[in-house]
């Protein structure tokens, strides 16, 4: 009998990574790129971009259970397909109760793209209408700019993060710039990954290792472009200045060897902190791949429990805490948003 709580203990430390919790739920029709956030109502707001016909439209969603359901809510922006890039959008709540929408707007003609912008938004009713606020990031001719994501920062700045292509060489680099004037002007631009390395660095999530922690970790996809433009690996950079100033070591979260692992976004849950991401191990020409996610308990300086959250296809994962325990995955599969909850 002395040796029951060890036998009974065995089943709690191999189960840590995390699982499904019923069925996925749609997020939005006809669309791809999920992201959600959390308002101070404590209702859910997402957002995607749909694909009407001849237009692409950048959506809202929302969510008033915790993610069990979504609902259409509003509209941030829309412009013909056949000129305009719409794409990439992410929400964020401001402590003044305006919410902000960042977003990619290319121009484009039958060559590709002619014009790139970062176009920031602003919406006094919660995310159901939005005027234009600002253009964080601009070059008529190049290089592009990819993937924004924000944070309000410990001082009540706004953090807007993107993705830069470099001049030549195909990298490309990761951005901050700052708002403290709640994105109507924003800073210089800071480079904070891939400026010495020769490589393409991009879609950034950002995520605290604790509430209020100046300690935080920026996650992304990277590729040599000496090697391969195509082969993509995860890894993390860590500040310990609220993103201030960026640490120069580059922390795996997978690598697989022979595949792809991209499309990352990284969340809090708890005292973990979990990363998503696509690859495309167990099948399919990339990106297009599986959904899975790993683990972090030591604030990103090591990972594991992968787990499979969707089967190919699944592509351009976002995610969002539920609570201590839980968060909901959300990826798009066949040109529908779907949010799968996910159980520690």
């Amino acid at each position: 009998m002395r040796f029951l709580p060890l036998l009974l203990s065995i089943p709690l430390a191999l189960a840590q990574g995390p699982s499904k919790t019923g069925d996925p739920v749609v997020f939005g029709e006809s669309g791809s790129y999920p992201r959600a956030i959390h308002l101070a109502n404590g209702n859910l707001l997402g957002t995607y971009t749909r694909w009407d016909q001849g237009n692409n439209t950048l959506v809202t969603v929302l969510s008033t259970d915790n993610g069990q359901t979504w609902s259409p809510h509003g509209e941030i922006a829309t412009e013909p397909t056949a000129t305009h890039d719409l794409d990439n959008p992410y929400v964020h709540h401001l402590p003044n109760g305006q919410v902000l929408a960042a977003f990619r707007n290319h121009d484009r003609d039958e060559t590709g793209w002619t014009h790139y912008r970062i176009i920031v938004s602003v919406s006094s009713d919660l995310g159901k209408t939005f005027t234009y606020l600002s253009t964080a990031a601009e070059a008529p001719a190049g290089p592009g700019v990819w993937e924004p994501f924000m944070q309000t920062a410990l001082d009540d700045s706004v953090q807007l993060y993107y993705s830069k292509e470099v001049s030549n060489g195909g990298g490309q680099d990761s951005i901050i710039v700052t708002s403290r004037d709640n994105g109507k002007t924003w800073s210089e631009e800071t480079v904070f990954t891939g400026q010495a390395v020769g490589s393409r660095d991009g879609m950034i999530g950002v995520a605290p290792i604790s509430d209020r922690s100046r300690t935080k970790v920026a996650i992304f996809e990277t590729g040599d472009t000496a090697v391969s433009p195509t082969h993509f690996t995860v890894m993390v950079v860590r500040t310990e200045d609220d993103g201030v100033t960026w640490g120069d070591e580059r922390i795996p979260v997978y690598e697989p060897q022979g595949f792809e692992a991209g499309a990352p976004q990284i969340i809090r849950v708890g005292e973990r902190l979990v990363a998503s991401f696509g690859s495309n191990e167990k099948g399919g020409v990339w990106p297009q791949g599986a959904l899975e996610v790993m683990v972090s308990r030591d604030g990103g300086l090591s990972w594991g429990d992968k787990t499979v959250v969707k089967e190919r296809p699944a592509m351009w994962s976002g995610m969002i805490h539920v609570d201590d325990d839980s968060f909901l995955a959300l990826y798009e599969s066949g040109g529908t948003c779907y949010a799968q909850k996910m159980s520690f």
